[in-house]
């Protein structure tokens, strides 16, 4: 009790989504660091539309599984932190 963690899970472009948003390309999963996920996006002028280079966002979660990650892996990433009270022994306070 006390402690909270934060996961994130990024779901698939939805095929009506894949045309529009040309996929995922502004999210960014570092390889070697599962609790990491970076967004950018183009940073355009005030002035005009030129394309300036990208300002990134950094985020930190306790785990961040990608689009393809499955059920399962998420199951075996939560599984110990899930703890069913059975409010028949237990008493809810």
């Amino acid at each position: 009790q006390g402690n909270i963690r934060v996961f994130c899970r990024v779901r698939p472009v939805l095929p009506e989504e894949e045309e529009r948003q040309k996929g995922l390309e502004h999210l960014r999963f570092p390889p070697h660091d599962n609790t990491a996920l970076v967004l950018s996006r183009p940073e355009e002028s005030h002035v005009g539309r030129e394309r300036r280079g990208d300002i990134r966002y950094d985020f930190s979660f306790d785990r961040v599984f990608p689009p393809a990650a499955t059920q399962q892996e998420i199951f075996e990433e939560i599984a110990l932190l899930v703890q069913v009270r059975d409010s028949r022994n237990h008493p809810p306070w």
